[in-house]
């Protein structure tokens, strides 16, 4: 088979430019290569700067689904807070600790979104920055007697 009197001068022309093409190919990969460094960078740099509180409930704390709900559509307004952030630097995270007995809730995202992080949910939550000094009540059960603790650190 026979090729095409187009094909030849398309052949020609691929050729003749076959350096320049080779060159812009080389650039743009020299480019995409820099901008996902600086990509990874930036997202280093956001998970450096991540900012968490701890939410503490009062001891009266019993909220409906339509509060729940709300917070959960806080949560997720926190990616759009933080800008133009990679996924993993803008997420949310959630942790339950347990510090000294008392159960701490923690969220933890961008420093760009902390404000949003900041915003008291519920009336009986109190929002504090972690680490910070803080006694939280202990809940205690109508017709639970205490657990007592065991020699080796077991609750029973």
């Amino acid at each position: 088979m026979e090729m095409p009197e187009w094909g030849h001068g398309l052949l020609i022309v691929i050729g003749a430019a076959r350096w320049w093409l080779a060159g812009a190919a080389f650039l743009a990969l020299a480019v995409y290569v820099a901008v996902q460094a600086w990509w990874r960078c930036r997202a280093a740099q956001a998970l450096r700067d991540r900012v968490s509180v701890d939410l503490v409930p009062a001891t009266t704390f019993d909220p409906s689904m339509d509060e729940v709900h709300w917070f959960a559509g806080q949560l997720g307004r926190v990616p759009a807070a933080a800008g133009a952030l990679p996924r993993r630097a803008s997420a949310v995270r959630l942790r339950l600790a347990c510090e000294d007995g008392n159960l701490a809730y923690r969220v933890e995202g961008p420093a760009h979104a902390a404000s949003v992080l900041r915003m008291s949910a519920y009336p009986e939550v109190e929002v504090v920055e972690t680490g910070a000094d803080r006694k939280v009540p202990r809940i205690h059960f109508e017709g639970a007697p205490p657990l007592k603790k065991t020699g080796t650190g077991d609750v029973r």
